[in-house]
């Protein structure tokens, strides 16, 4: 008698057979190198995400991989481009990797990507040692200590007023997003 070979629970199915609808999974985040995504219809599911968790192992491209069964949450750390991370994914019948887009207003997503545009031209000019909030430290910096010296000891409302209205510009786009 032949034993039936027990199947992984993430492992792809054989030919011929019906292929099971695959969780979708979040990008609730994305920075270079690292990605973290929530797969909220496997909250919980331990089994899962620890079978999750040895199956992106064996993608070349990934070097750490961290779970939270609980929140539903699986935090990679990686030398890949999220493209082909996604389609190991789904060629695997792990998750299909959907983007999360938080409810951002026109205006706040056209200035958003103007100013992640400038961000990344500021990074490329200084090989990456600068962003765009180092300049604007640099800048304020470099204000201050030429008010200074020029006797002007009083701070000027004008750019503390855009400080404070940039600043609330920026946090209003984490709603909904981590």
């Amino acid at each position: 008698m032949r034993r039936r070979k027990k199947r992984h629970p993430l492992s792809r199915p054989q030919e011929g057979k019906q292929v099971p609808d695959l969780p979708d999974a979040l990008l609730s985040h994305k920075v270079s190198g690292r990605i973290r995504l929530k797969i909220p219809s496997k909250k919980g599911d331990s089994q899962y995400f620890e079978s999750l968790k040895e199956q992106l192992y064996g993608f070349s491209g990934i070097k750490i991989v961290e779970i939270n069964p609980m929140l539903g949450s699986v935090l990679i750390i990686h030398t890949s481009d999220v493209e082909r991370i996604a389609e190991h994914a789904q060629k695997n019948s792990l998750f299909s990797l959907r983007s999360f887009k938080p409810n951002l207003t026109n205006l706040h997503y056209r200035v958003s990507e103007a100013f992640k545009d400038i961000n990344r031209k500021i990074k490329g000019i200084t090989g990456g040692d600068i962003d765009i909030a180092g300049l604007a430290f640099l800048s304020l910096l470099g204000l201050g200590i030429y008010q200074i010296m020029r006797g002007n000891f009083a701070a000027p409302a004008w750019y503390t007023a855009f400080w404070y209205a940039f600043d609330i510009f920026l946090k209003s786009g984490n709603k909904g997003g981590e």
